[in-house]
């Protein structure tokens, strides 16, 4: 398949995966989505790639969903009664049962999914420029990605709790003293780094590693079933996606970003 919106490397028993919309910070709509669901099946069944390194191009990781994809499903809904799939627990669950172990480098910007997706994966490297921030509750919506279920888990219920019901930004340095992040790395070396992990990662027995990750997984759905949990949260999430407060949100923050954009222009 030819991808438009990420790119696919294999080599050395890793799969590089780059989240590729720089021009909007690689935020995701409904093709991205898609290629993210074909890419991961085919890296989950290809058996010379046994590690995946997911990062962005440009200078953002995610800037999360795509805000005028939202307004559409909003506008869709209002129009017809129904609600895209667009907040559904697909892709969320592609990452909960991806068999194989997945690194994030996280180099730039990574809001929402952006921040959610890589708390999915199971070591995160970042950049010293990189900032967090989980804005969902300021654009009427609930968290996603499994990240109530896996975020506390990482850094305690308190801090989630923080980050979630305000939304506030975060960079690197915090988010290694607090546990979201595992290793800070300057700029340049983020790719190498990671890659270099996969590497030596790869390098191991393919089915001990994909036994050790089932069995750490296991262990951190002990309480209840993650994918149950994603499910349950897709569902919330979908049903704020119906909420007028969310597209007015979404619609003042449009305005907001393009009046930004205008202002630069001029």
């Amino acid at each position: 398949m030819t991808y438009n919106t990420i790119k696919l490397t294999r080599e050395n028993r890793v799969g590089l995966l780059l989240l590729n919309r720089p021009e909007v910070m690689n935020s995701i709509n409904d093709q991205m989505r898609a290629e993210l669901t074909e890419a991961f099946g085919v890296l989950a069944t290809d058996p010379e790639t046994l590690v995946v390194v997911i990062s962005g191009v440009g200078t953002a990781f995610c800037g999360g969903a795509d805000l005028r994809q939202f307004k559409d499903t909003y506008e869709e809904f209002r129009r017809t009664g129904r609600l895209t799939l667009f907040g559904g627990p697909e892709l969320a669950l592609l990452f909960s049962r991806f068999p194989k172990p997945m690194i994030a480098a996280v180099n730039g910007m990574a809001v929402g999914w952006g921040m959610t997706m890589p708390v999915a994966c199971d070591i995160r490297l970042a950049s010293a420029n990189a900032m967090f921030s989980a804005p969902f509750v300021r654009v009427g919506l609930t968290p996603e990605f499994g990240s109530c279920n896996l975020l506390p888990r990482l850094i305690g219920y308190g801090r989630a709790a923080e980050l979630f019901l305000t939304g506030r930004m975060i960079g690197a340095e915090e988010a290694l003293r607090i546990g979201l992040i595992d290793r800070l790395v300057t700029q340049e070396d983020l790719i190498e780094q990671a890659l270099g992990l996969a590497r030596q990662i790869a390098a191991q027995p393919a089915g001990a590693l994909i036994g050790t990750k089932s069995i750490l997984r296991q262990g951190a759905a002990a309480v209840s079933s993650l994918d149950q949990w994603i499910e349950y949260e897709a569902l919330v999430f979908q049903e704020c996606m119906k909420s007028e407060e969310h597209y007015q949100a979404v619609t003042s923050l449009l305005a907001k970003m393009e009046s930004r954009r205008q202002a630069k222009e001029d």
